[in-house]
């Protein structure tokens, strides 16, 4: 489908820095795109779009959400409008992949996304050390760097997202080895520590995923090298800042900036300690959530088949029959698979795990082909970054932001567009 129309007014272009707003704007946008696009699929009578498998798929899913809106949920319908015009999303995911299937497009799109990656980080350093960004946005925490998100502690997860796509565009560019190599580093540290200094400790488990699964599947030795040689520098950091904190006490802590360092780094020690623990002799996983997820239970358990509906988690986490603590309520479960289990049953159980095993076994018969080349690969370079990324905004054994939250959403669907157009891109050419 030709899709210049949009590309020519720029619509798409925009999508990046809309998010450095929140949602509104960036949900504005694509159901803008998405009203284009179905208009224009509609006057062109293009219907070989009917018969792509991800459409068929995506309107199955949007099918059984409408369902579950109307007929299941205890959520108000004025409370269900991401549900309702869950639609757009599915035709904002085309769109962007038909656009991003010009290579040029592709470049483009992912080049405004390290441009903003610059941004953050100038920013963010300048909060952390000044305690106000360039737009006064304060800190809110001395372990918590927010930069252009304000009151919104997400920035480390919008790095971690948006991380393949800076090195899709890095892998595009054409430069001396030696240059390349440097880019990379400066772009996979910084990554590393705006994580960090967000203080998001599943962004950090999502970045350490995306970071062993390039290990694994990339083909290119020099990235694998270059995450080695700063996991050995993280190592050395921390080794040092322990020696010297415990050796020197106060004399050591009262440095500017090394309290803030050290509440950072034991923000993410508690979280580790708190993965996985010992109470009464039973091992537990993320005692901060544990209440939610024995809830999440509870409600699939009693709803096993169609789940209690989109929404249902916050209207039922009080009800005596799924209590489980005095911390078992919330908007949602915080974990993506307990969320899809709990709301929409065993149907969300096929649905979530039918979207992980065709990415993995794709990915496998890929990987294992014989007919792709074995030397450095651009296009399965790109495919390897998004399939990472995209793998792991939804891991079942980490903590997860609400799924169907407008923004996540939004940026859900950016990678699962770049995933398509990677795919058939390589697919395609090699």
């Amino acid at each position: 489908m030709n899709l210049s129309y949009i590309s020519k007014n720029y619509l798409f272009l925009l999508i990046p820095f809309t998010l450095l707003t929140g949602a509104f704007l960036a949900d504005l946008l694509i159901t803008i795109i998405s009203l284009i696009f179905i208009k224009n699929y509609l006057i062109k009578k293009n219907y070989e779009l009917s018969n792509s498998m991800v459409l068929k798929s995506f309107l199955c899913l949007y099918l059984i959400l409408i369902v579950s809106v109307f007929f299941i949920s205890p959520a108000p319908l004025i409370k269900q409008g991401t549900s309702i015009f869950f639609f757009r999303f599915g035709f904002f995911m085309l769109a962007l992949h038909y656009f991003l299937m010009d290579k040029k497009n592709l470049y483009e799109f992912s080049k405004l996304f390290i441009i903003i990656f610059l941004f953050l980080s100038f920013d963010s350093i300048f909060q952390f050390f000044n305690g106000k960004n360039i737009l006064g946005f304060a800190l809110l925490a001395p372990h918590r760097v927010s930069s252009f998100f304000g009151n919104e502690l997400i920035m480390g997860g919008f790095i971690v997202k948006i991380f393949p796509i800076c090195m899709i565009f890095l892998s595009s560019l054409i430069m001396k080895e030696k240059k390349k190599n440097t880019i990379y580093f400066l772009v996979i540290i910084s990554s590393f520590i705006l994580i960090f200094l967000s203080g998001e400790r599943t962004s950090l488990g999502m970045f350490l995923f995306q970071i062993l699964f390039i290990i694994i599947f990339s083909k290119n030795f020099t990235i694998k090298k270059i995450f080695f040689f700063i996991f050995m520098i993280i190592l050395i950091f921390y080794s040092v800042f322990n020696f010297a904190s415990k050796k020197y006490g106060p004399d050591f802590k009262n440095i500017r900036y090394v309290n803030h360092l050290e509440s950072m780094i034991g923000r993410f020690e508690h979280g580790i300690k708190d993965y996985i623990f010992i109470e009464n002799k039973n091992l537990k996983i993320i005692k901060s959530h544990n209440g939610h997820y024995k809830t999440a239970y509870k409600i699939f358990d009693d709803n096993m088949f169609f789940g209690a509906g989109i929404k249902s988690f916050r209207y039922l986490c009080n009800d005596i029959k799924y209590k489980f603590n005095n911390k078992s309520c919330a908007t949602h479960p915080h974990n993506t698979l307990l969320l899809f289990m709990s709301e929409l049953g065993v149907l969300g159980l096929i649905i979530y795990f039918s979207f992980i095993l065709t990415i993995i076994f794709d990915l496998i018969k890929i990987f294992f082909t014989k007919s792709l080349p074995k030397k450095l690969n651009t296009n399965y370079e790109n495919y390897i970054f998004i399939s990472g990324g995209i793998l792991s905004t939804i891991l079942p054994f980490l903590p997860n932001g609400n799924f169907f939250n407008n923004y996540m959403l939004i940026i859900f669907f950016i990678l699962l567009s770049i995933y398509l157009s990677c795919r058939k891109i390589l697919l395609i050419n090699d």
